[in-house]
């Protein structure tokens, strides 16, 4: 099952937003991919804007509901200098769809 998300959606966690910067596809072991159900322990949802209409663009809509995915976690440096965020704000991880996508998404909150 390939998910639709991509950067420029919104990652909500127990109701908080985080911005998705960026999305990348991931080759795990087979070891890694069977237990990730146990590393799974947060839900998730992703919303998206819709398209600009009339010069307007809506509120973002619920895209993908009950995505199951690992806790969030900081980014190493290396890994944002390999997607090329230059931000002010804490960068963050999670893994879903059975571990085989990494989502990078910005914590805009301090």
């Amino acid at each position: 099952m390939a998910l639709d998300i991509q950067p420029g959606d919104i990652l909500v966690v127990s109701t908080v937003e985080y911005p998705v910067k960026a999305v990348a596809a991931q080759a795990f072991r087979v070891d890694v991919g069977a237990s990730f159900p146990i590393l799974a322990t947060v839900t998730a949802s992703t919303k998206r804007s819709p398209a600009v209409t009339g010069g307007k663009r809506g509120d973002a809509v619920t895209q993908i509901e009950s995505l199951k995915c690992t806790p969030l976690d900081t980014v190493s440096s290396d890994v944002a200098l390999r997607a090329g965020l230059d931000t002010p704000h804490n960068v963050l991880q999670t893994f879903c769809d059975g571990g085989r996508l990494q989502l990078i998404v910005e914590n805009l909150r301090r």
